[in-house]
Order: C-alpha cells, then structure tokens, then sequence
C-alpha cells in the first residue's frame, strides 16, 4: 500500500486493520452510528437540535427523553433496536460504555477486563442504559421494529444503514444528529468487512491486483452507491450524494474523521468480549444488577485470555 493510497484513506479504516503496529487488512466502506429523530417531535418538545461540534450532554439529553416522553404519539422517546440481537449489542452500546470513560478490555496490553468492565465508569454507563428502560425512555422488547417509522418512538439510535426506509417514510420530517457526549466525549462504533491476504496465499501478486482494483475510488463508490455504507477513501467520500459534505449523512464521515468513532477491541478474544458484553447488555436491561453482570462477563474474558495464553504475538 502506497504512502499516497494510505493517507486516502478513512483514519477508521486504517485503525480497525492495524495488529500489533502492522496493516493487515482494508475495507471498502466503513460503519458508524447515530441518532435519527423526527423534527416534528423535537419542535413540539422545544429541544436543540446538536451539532458535531456541540452535541446534546448526558443531563441535556435526559431532559430532551423527559421532554419527548410527553409529547403526544410518543410513548418510548428514544428506539434502541433492542428486536436485534448478537452483535449489535456490542456495536452499538459499548459507545455508551466509552463515552462515560468505560471500555470493554484494558487496551493497553488487551490482558484483562477487570477494572475496566466492571470498573465505576462502566457500571455508571450501564447503570444509566438501565435506566433508560425503567424510565420508560426506551422498549427493552419491542414485538417488531417499527417504533420510529410508525411514530412511536422520536429517536432511534442506529447506524448507516436505516437511512433509506427511515427517509422513505418521513420524507423531510427525518433529522440525522451526532453522537451524544455522556461525560468523556461522544463515542460512536465503526468497522466493517475488511479485506487481506493470508501468509500462506500462493499467489499474493495476484491478490494484490485484485485486491487493488476492488479498493479503487470508483469500484469503492460502485459497491457504497449499492449498500449505502461509509466509502472507506477521501477521493470516493467527494463523489457521494450521501456522505460529501452537503450530503444527508455527511455527520458519519465527520465522526470517523474526528475520531469520536471507536474501534472494536483489535484482539483475538473479541468473540469472547462481545458474547459476554451482549449477555450482560440483555440481563441488564431485564433489570438485573449491573455490577454482577458486569462481574460475570469480565469473568468469562479473562478466562479466555487466560486460556490463550494471553493471545501472545509473534515479534
């Protein structure tokens, strides 16, 4: 990869490819997540609309839920997509966790998740997801997945990839907002399928040659015009009717630019990290008590890196 083809690209790319200080592996388009809301809702609440530069503060955006919840047709404020499941658990609620200053591991040498998981941060972070159900601020088990688009719900936390229904159903009334900033800078989720080459590839010239036609502005703008993904390079980024800078979700690129978007742990435990996160995410808002599950995933983690030897890297 040339010095020139490197800097095109996305800082987030680069970031959720590097191992251990060396590039494996590049996408084709990146992810990120933010707050859709219904305009119309948000006048009749009198709240601010934030800005990347000033999004909403954790009391603001309580009061912006206590507001909304009183807003005739709303009855949960905030769509948390609890109808899926698995790893959209981790990907969209750990930005909470980091945004309070939690994390879901010790990044510094990735050999632990205790004090961190269920460190005070944490446990503050999840104690107010928690929170958001008792209030009656969110659903914790919607029947399906259309509180936002039938108007049930004023905003829905999600990523990207929603933007088409959710614009098909509210037209102009749809409003694409940042992150919030819970106490430690707002925080948002990035990645998604990447590409590489593998040590034992027989070919890896050919590889290559594939892989950097696939990785090209214009095929990158080919495959994010038909996903409606981030497009991973600057140059593709300029050409998009979504995501330049005038587009409808230009916000997503600033996230990933700014770094208020956050890897997922770059270790071999990931797995074990987002089963247990998930698990606890699904106990937690069922009411359980968030210290204890928070215990019990960090449990499972440093038992699977004890396992694994501490996932030990060659040098």
């Amino acid at each position: 990869v040339s010095p020139e083809m490197k800097a095109d690209f996305l800082p987030s790319i680069i970031k959720q490819g590097t191992y251990n200080h060396h590039l494996y592996s590049l996408g084709q388009f990146d992810s990120g997540l933010g707050i859709y809301a219904n305009k119309q809702y948000l006048r009749e609440a009198g709240v601010r609309i934030p800005t990347i530069a000033n999004p909403w503060t954790l009391t603001e955006f309580n009061d912006v839920l206590a507001k909304l919840k009183n807003v005739p047709g709303v009855k949960y404020p905030l769509d948390l997509k609890m109808k899926t499941s698995g790893e959209w658990f981790t990907y969209g609620f750990s930005p909470f966790v980091e945004s309070f200053g939690g994390d879901l591991i010790n990044r510094s040498n990735y050999q632990s998740a205790n004090g961190v998981l269920n460190g005070p941060d944490t446990v503050a972070a999840m104690t107010w997801f928690q929170g958001l159900f008792r209030h009656g601020y969110s659903n914790p088990w919607p029947a399906g997945d259309i509180d936002f688009t039938s108007g049930k719900s004023a905003l829905s936390w999600v990523g990207h990839w929603v933007y088409p229904d959710y614009r098909k159903v509210l037209g102009d009334n749809l409003l694409v907002l940042p992150a919030p900033n819970l106490g430690k800078g707002a925080k948002t989720g990035m990645g998604s399928w990447n590409w590489g080459i593998t040590s034992s590839c027989k070919t890896p010239d050919a590889a290559w040659k594939v892989l950097n036609f696939i990785l090209s502005p214009n095929e990158i703008a080919r495959m994010t015009n038909a996903n409606g993904a981030v497009p991973a390079r600057k140059s593709a980024i300029a050409q998009s009717e979504l995501y330049a800078p005038k587009g409808p979700l230009h916000v997503f690129v600033q996230q990933l630019q700014m770094g208020i978007a956050e890897p997922r742990p770059i270790t071999p435990a990931y797995p074990t990290i987002t089963s247990a996160f998930a698990e606890a995410v699904v106990n937690i808002a069922a009411g359980s008590d968030v210290k204890e599950e928070l215990d019990k995933a960090v449990q499972k983690i440093d038992q699977d890196i004890k396992d694994n030897q501490g996932y030990p890297t060659r040098q």
